[in-house]
């Protein structure tokens, strides 16, 4: 069964937050749009401040650690 393309959106957001290169979700957003994921999609989890602030909290941590 493939895997659905939010998760899988979220789940590069995570990837992309822990290698500490990225301060903040919208340097991460960008780096996602770059990557060539749907705009629909990356606006999709922009709305779950949930995920949102957890993603921003795993930059913070990672670049803590840098």
């Amino acid at each position: 069964m493939p895997e659905d393309p939010f998760f899988a959106l979220r789940d590069r957001a995570f990837d992309l937050a822990e290698t500490g290169r990225f301060g903040r979700w919208d340097q991460v957003a960008s780096a996602l749009k770059a990557e060539g994921f749907v705009a629909a999609l990356i606006a999709r989890l922009h709305d779950d401040r949930q995920a949102v602030m957890m993603i921003s909290r795993c930059c913070a941590q990672a670049q803590s650690r840098a």
